[in-house]
């Protein structure tokens, strides 16, 4: 029984010295975070000294840069460079690859990512998808709606004002399901209030915009009209997300994590 106590009382010691020396590597590496570039550079092995040299000379000639602008780009990677070094990492092995082609790396253009995208702009294109469909919707409708007394279709300012109004809720409600990239549930309450807010704030503007002294500027176009606005709407959604190079889309929202 003594046996067994003294084995686990090891067994605890080993657990504890482990859990040290783990603490202790983490306030280290946390430290050399916040260390300057001119004593991480001190604390670089004669191995990542020469890389650090050469990739720097790379920057320069490949990127036409100065030194100064080569130097700064260089002092951003010291720190993860220490970091490494000290768990057995040379900077060949961290980065997997020679100071020419690490420097080809550093200066290829940041792929723009979801996070680089503004919100406005993602409303935008938002709102030109949900105009597109609306209008055009209703203007399939209207091809098979033979009787015009029949025809109950919106005026084109209601159908695109509804359009874009959902376009921007929309995009809105991915900001608080992905907020950080990942799936987060929002309160019911919050949802809730949301979508009723959203359709009665709907209700209202139709109800405004359907009044008889508004009609001269909401017109019900004929479905070949709703067509054409629609196709026209998708257009400038095509060229709004090139000039802007935008990821995703309001229906397949991208992470925004960097």
């Amino acid at each position: 029984m003594a046996e067994k106590e003294t084995q686990q009382t090891k067994i605890d010691v080993n657990k504890q010295e482990k859990l040290k020396e783990q603490v202790t590597t983490q306030n280290r590496d946390d430290e050399l975070q916040q260390a300057e570039p001119a004593e991480l550079r001190k604390q670089l092995s004669n191995k990542n000294s020469d890389y650090v040299f050469r990739l720097q000379k790379e920057l320069e000639e490949q990127g036409k840069l100065g030194s100064a602008d080569a130097s700064k780009r260089v002092d951003d990677l010291l720190a993860d460079l220490v970091v490494a070094q000290h768990h057995g990492k040379p900077a060949s092995t961290f980065y997997g690859m020679s100071p020419k082609i690490k420097a080809a790396d550093m200066l290829k253009p940041k792929k723009k990512t979801a996070a680089d995208i503004p919100f406005w702009q993602y409303a935008v294109d938002s709102a030109l998808l949900y105009i597109a469909i609306f209008v055009g919707l209703f203007g399939v409708i209207a091809l098979f709606t033979t009787n015009q007394k029949e025809n109950s279709q919106m005026g084109i300012l209601t159908l695109v004002s509804v359009g874009a109004a959902m376009g921007v809720f929309m995009t809105k409600y991915n900001d608080w399901v992905m907020p950080a990239g990942k799936q987060q549930k929002i309160p019911w309450g919050k949802l809730i209030l949301g979508f009723a807010g959203l359709l009665l704030g709907l209700f209202v503007w139709i109800w405004l915009v359907s009044l008889p002294v508004l009609q001269p500027i909401n017109p019900v176009l004929p479905a070949m009209g709703n067509i054409i606005i629609a196709v026209l709407a998708y257009g400038i959604r095509w060229f709004f997300r090139r000039h802007f190079q935008i990821v995703g889309s309001v229906f397949t929202p991208k992470s925004k994590d960097k």
